[in-house]
């Protein structure tokens, strides 16, 4: 697993990020913070908990999970160890099944996007992942920098984790869903969450994060959410 700390300005909260498959932090790189320093983990080919994870209850007196797409799994699987010590735990259009029929991705497309994977289809994942083309056209700004090599190695092993590895808890207290989201349909994401997660329904595709300015925003939204 990759870390890269963003805005690193000795901030007495810090925001944790789960990255989705195959991006990295120039996805977010427009996002600022006036009050958080954040820390983006990416590239799960090894999902074992970097030590910056455990120094940042030390160092922090707030830590905020954020997890997108298929790092709510990863997040889900990996911290259940620290429950207690996030003041936010937030998924945003992904949930805990991330490959399954009822709840997830369907095991057949999710199956033939990594037979098929290629530069073409990768321009349609990403075309069918911001919602349309004024959204991918906005995407392409500051695209993921990861290689064709390492977004399809990557698939191949979270294939393999999540086949082997089971989840019968959930971490997360709020999960936001895209009603226009492509990849993990809305339906989908509503049947995995339990009454114990809030569900925020919102008009977004499965990309969303240029809807915001700030890293700011989104936990203030989840914040007058909870409220």
């Amino acid at each position: 697993m990759n870390t890269k700390l963003l805005h690193a300005n000795n901030n007495e909260q810090c925001i944790l990020f789960m990255n989705g498959w195959g991006c990295d932090e120039n996805l977010i790189s427009h996002l600022n913070s006036n009050y958080c320093d954040v820390l983006v983990c990416s590239d799960y080919r090894d999902i074992l908990v970097p030590n910056e994870i455990e120094r940042l209850f030390e160092n922090y007196s707030e830590v905020h999970l954020v997890a997108w797409s298929f790092g709510v799994y990863v997040s889900n699987l990996i911290y259940p160890q620290y429950q207690s010590l996030f003041s936010q735990k937030i998924a945003i259009n992904g949930t805990i099944y991330p490959v399954d029929n009822s709840k997830g991705i369907p095991p057949a497309i999710f199956q033939g996007t990594l037979d098929h994977f290629n530069e073409s289809n990768r321009e349609k994942f990403w075309l069918r992942m911001c919602g349309g083309k004024a959204e991918y056209n906005n995407f392409k700004k500051n695209p993921p920098l990861c290689t064709i090599e390492e977004q399809k190695s990557e698939l191949i092993e979270l294939q393999s984790i999540i086949k082997n590895h089971k989840t019968n808890w959930n971490l997360f207290e709020q999960a936001l869903i895209g009603a226009n989201d492509l990849i993990f349909v809305p339906e989908n994401q509503k049947n995995a969450w339990s009454k114990n997660t809030q569900i925020i329904l919102k008009d977004y595709p499965h990309y969303c994060f240029n809807r915001w300015d700030s890293w700011d925003e989104i936990i203030q939204l989840f914040r007058r959410e909870r409220s």
